[in-house]
């Protein structure tokens, strides 16, 4: 549980700086529905993360029953909402969709970057 706490901390505040340094970035060369669309993609890639381990950490959590009480439903609910987010801020032009899509790809490159460093050490 430490680790699971650490773990999306270390997410959130890396991924959060990193997401406002490249909004800060995109507001200065492109505009502000740009960095919105970062900002927005960035927001997505954090609660899709957030959610993520948290599924992971109570299926593997084996001395209670918290594991058993995962569903199907709440497997396919997390896709599905995304899925709707993505299409209504396509549909409504909310953000810019490269935009919101560079934001969720910063936030995976942290991922995968936290992960090679807890990896080697």
């Amino acid at each position: 549980m430490e680790q699971e706490k650490r773990l999306l901390k270390s997410l959130q505040i890396k991924g959060g700086i990193a997401i406002l340094i490249t909004a800060i970035l995109a507001i200065f060369f492109f505009s502000i529905y740009e960095a919105a669309g970062i900002i927005i993609g960035g927001l997505i890639g954090i609660l899709n993360f957030s959610m993520m381990i948290r599924f992971v950490y109570k299926i593997l959590d084996s001395d209670s029953t918290k594991g058993k009480g995962i569903n199907l439903s709440q497997y396919t609910g997390k896709p599905l909402f995304l899925l709707i987010l993505f299409f209504a801020i396509i549909k409504w032009q909310l953000a810019n969709i490269l935009a919101v899509i560079i934001g969720f790809t910063i936030i995976l490159i942290v991922i995968t970057a936290e992960g090679l460093r807890q990896d080697t050490s």
